[in-house]
């Protein structure tokens, strides 16, 4: 049988970045029982990381360390025009003299990295998509229609696509949207594409329960229903929607409190809150370390989660999800989140709202947690027993293990 070939995983973020500190290296390491791996990532110079950055680094080199991981730093530049051709020459590196057989880049930079090498060597690629990066930046205005700029990047898009041996998507949404979009037939193939749902590593929810008593007490919402939130304030996760429906609902019911952990300030958030008018003693504002997420969580009873109808948001998987499911808390989400939608309806862990229509997502809502259903634990029980079920992260370890498997007999 041969030899499982070395895994090269690209990160155009620093190791200590939330993305990599828990949505990358725990894999890699879980993984790199099996097979050697090698991560490379952009890092700040020593100079300019705050002393407990710099020890979450040096921390994070440790562990990989540990487990027999090589790391190559690469240095930030600050012009993609500068790190792309940079990381292209180090995965060449990686490739020609250390073995590296199979690259996994995060995301369409890294890829665009790994591109010229796998045109030139028979190195394999899996890209990881994560998202639809070209139309983030047309939903944010960056990208125009019509123009030659997107005709361009748009064709970088299908080069990478097509250059792929393995394309990771995060729904069964987004795969359908690339096997039906009509620049991308002859480009995308049925069984070339993978789709894998960010999924949680349940294990960092252990003990969460005992903290996330004593901060409710300190809160002193002890006898609350508490609504979390965790998240950017990007206009496309809907906060603006989200505290107004909070705030109708705390008018009728003076018992519900919502708890905000934003990244990466506060200050966004709070201002949205003193725009709708949701009164200081509604909610509570925190920005925490990524480690802090499942304390947060596990304090509150349901899970806020709506986001704007634009086809980045159709396609995803949000990583809250899996979060707020692994704590028990119910998901008041709205319609067309990736594959959440069926979810929601079909095992009852919560309700779907319209954004769009606040007073009657406040009348549901409220009526959701006045049910006996809610009230009595059972919505709670089926959370925690679906995340365990589908949306654990060992499932997520066999399928990238799958993967690579497959990528050595080829």
């Amino acid at each position: 049988m041969r030899k499982p070939g070395r895994v090269l995983y690209l990160f155009h973020k620093s190791l200590t970045e939330p993305i990599p500190r828990l949505h990358g290296i725990d894999q890699v390491l879980a993984l790199a029982e099996k097979r050697p791996f090698t991560v490379a990532s952009f890092e700040p110079s020593r100079r300019s990381r705050t002393k407990s950055d710099l020890e979450a680094y040096n921390g994070m080199r440790a562990r990989l360390a540990a487990k027999g991981v090589r790391h190559v730093a690469l240095p930030v530049i600050g012009s993609r025009w500068l790190e792309i051709p940079l990381g292209a020459l180090a995965v060449l590196a990686q490739v020609l003299f250390h073995g590296v057989r199979i690259v996994h880049s995060r995301s369409y930079i890294p890829t665009v990295m790994v591109l010229p090498v796998v045109m030139m060597t028979r190195a394999r690629l899996v890209f990881d998509m994560r998202g639809l990066f070209v139309d983030e930046y047309i939903f944010e205005g960056a990208l125009k229609h019509g123009t030659r700029k997107l005709a361009f990047v748009r064709w970088l898009e299908r080069t990478l696509i097509h250059a792929s041996d393995i394309v990771v998507v995060v729904s069964e949404r987004f795969r359908d949207h690339l096997l039906s979009r009509p620049d991308l037939v002859g480009v995308t193939h049925d069984e070339r594409i993978t789709v894998i749902p960010n999924r949680v590593d349940r294990e960092r929810f252990t003990g969460a329960q005992k903290p996330a008593r004593a901060l409710r007490e300190r809160l002193g919402w002890e006898h609350n229903t508490v609504i979390v939130y965790v998240g950017s304030t990007a206009p496309w996760h809907r906060l603006r929607a989200g505290m107004s429906i909070v705030r109708r609902i705390a008018d009728q019911n003076t018992g519900i409190r919502l708890l905000v952990a934003a990244y990466p300030s506060t200050l966004p958030a709070e201002e949205l809150a003193g725009e709708i008018g949701l009164s200081p003693e509604h909610v509570h504002f925190v920005t925490a370390p990524v480690e802090d997420v499942p304390v947060l969580l596990s304090a509150g009873d349901a899970g806020l989660m709506l986001e704007a109808d634009d086809i980045n948001r159709t396609v995803c998987a949000p990583i809250k999800f899996a979060e707020y499911l692994a704590a028990g808390l119910a998901v008041i989400g709205s319609a067309g989140i990736g594959d959440t939608e069926q979810w929601i309806r079909e095992e009852r862990i919560g309700i779907i709202v319209d954004p769009d229509n606040e007073d009657d997502a406040a009348r549901r809502v409220g009526a959701f947690f006045e049910s006996d259903d809610f009230r009595s634990g059972a919505v709670r029980k089926r959370c925690t027993a679906y995340a365990g079920a589908e949306l654990d992260m060992h499932a997520t370890l066999k399928q990238y293990d799958d993967i690579y498997r497959g990528l050595d007999r080829a």
